[in-house]
């Protein structure tokens, strides 16, 4: 079955994920916003669709799924609405601007019925996929520490857009808007906090949250270190580096090289996901939506479902707790059960 999708917002990610879905056959039938610039971006790229300046008027399309593209501090009341009606929902990272936030969409998507995901899609990376298989396979023997580092680069041009970067609007700065990818990428590879103590800064005067960030993570029998930085002038990939007792594993951008003896690279990739144009990482977003249609249709979970997107939702506010506090451990709270759950 087509699926009929509406998108909700029309700012910079949007592009990713129209162009996305139309790659997997969806048929886009509207696009909501009322900005003339986005409006007419939006129809390059979705000439079928029809621009809407409403979520009542996108009611009335006969949708069956919604993407929310709106900045994160909205993603509650849009997806709730959406999901009241009926719509499947897709929702761009972060799941909210809160944790809380972010808890209560999965809640209400679950209160209604409705199915939810949520595109952090460096999950469908080549490299990821064949980590996660040989994490599974022992081939590093015992995980017991790694190191994830995360070396942008965004110009103060970027953070000039209103709201950007504020905790209002993003709900922080380069943990919960860039580097939740990774983040998010290796917790699904490793598994759930047990606690985080973080130190964050920032170097631009004129930013509320941080630009810089450095984080210890305790997950029982392994520990990691994170650092993200949108200063870190001129970017770079982002990698993960796993350590075992029989090998070791460095995911570098989408490539990915296993280390024994020597040095074997398993996966070469060539995207460069460190820019700030989502458009470079269209064929993993193609991944996430042929994913999640096709698991949908099954009655299946996806890769991506909404509930496994609080897992690194938790963690940042973890994060940003013990920041807050002055580098004070803070334990990770755990992901409620579902309430459909007996």
């Amino acid at each position: 079955m087509t699926r009929r999708v509406v998108v909700v917002g029309a700012g910079l990610a949007s592009a990713a994920h129209l162009t996305a879905l139309r790659a997997v056959g969806a048929d886009v039938v509207g696009v909501v916003t009322r900005d003339e610039k986005r409006a007419a971006a939006a129809h390059r790229l979705a000439p079928e669709a029809r621009i809407l300046p409403s979520l009542d008027a996108a009611a009335a399309l006969d949708a069956d799924t919604a993407v929310v593209v709106t900045p994160p501090s909205s993603h509650l009341a849009v997806a709730s609405a959406l999901a009241e009606r009926g719509l499947d929902l897709v929702i761009d990272k972060p799941l909210a601007a809160s944790l809380s936030d972010a808890q209560a969409i999965v809640d209400v998507a679950e209160r209604t019925g409705v199915r939810s995901a949520v595109t952090l899609q460096h999950r469908y990376k080549e490299a990821a996929g064949r980590a996660r298989q040989l994490l599974a396979d022992g081939a590093i023997g015992t995980l017991h520490s790694a190191t994830v580092t995360v070396p942008l680069w965004r110009p103060d041009s970027y953070y000039a857009a209103a709201g950007r970067g504020t905790w209002d609007r993003d709900g922080g700065g380069v943990l919960i808007t860039q580097a939740i990818h990774t983040l998010d990428l290796y917790l699904s590879l490793t598994g759930p906090a047990r606690s985080v103590v973080a130190a964050a800064a920032t170097s631009r005067g004129r930013l509320e949250a941080e630009d810089t960030i450095h984080l210890l993570i305790d997950q029982g029998t392994h520990a990691a270190s994170v650092t993200a930085s949108t200063a870190a002038w001129p970017g770079g990939a982002e990698t993960i580096h796993l350590f075992g007792d029989a090998g070791q594993l460095r995911l570098v951008g989408d490539s990915l090289v296993l280390i024994g003896d020597g040095a074997r690279t398993l996966v070469d990739g060539s995207v460069d996901a460190s820019g700030p144009d989502p458009l470079s990482m269209t064929a993993w977003f193609r991944s996430l939506y042929e994913d999640v249609f096709t698991s949908w249709a099954a009655g299946a979970a996806p890769l991506s479902d909404a509930r496994s997107g609080l897992r690194v939702q938790s963690v940042i506010d973890a994060a940003y707790r013990s920041a807050a506090a002055g580098t004070t451990p803070v334990i990770v709270s755990e992901e409620r059960e579902s309430a459909c759950q007996s």
